[in-house]
Order: C-alpha cells, then structure tokens, then sequence
C-alpha cells in the first residue's frame, strides 16, 4: 500500500508542473508573448527573426 501511495503523490506532483507548464504558454499565448512568423508586426524581435 505505501508504494501506491507513493506513485500517487509522485503522479499528482507531475500533473501539477505539467498544469503550470500548461497555465504559463496559455498565458503567454493570450499576451502576445509567442512568434507567429509574422516578422512585420512582430514586436519582440524588430523584423529580424527568420532571416534567409
């Protein structure tokens, strides 16, 4: 019984980072804080991301 016990609290620790890992693209996504590969209204990056 300890050992289930054991992968429970070691699943519900990964599911908690895996749902902050989650939360923070989900946020960042919302706040314009990811590259769409659209350079010219690209703010982050001043037109320079995908150089040929």
């Amino acid at each position: 019984m300890p050992a289930v016990l054991g992968n429970l609290i070691v699943l519900a620790a990964l599911a908690a980072v895996v749902g902050l890992a989650v939360r923070s693209l989900w946020k960042s996504r919302r706040a314009g804080g990811h590259c769409n590969g659209d350079c010219a209204s690209c703010g982050g990056c001043h037109g320079g991301c995908h150089t040929k």
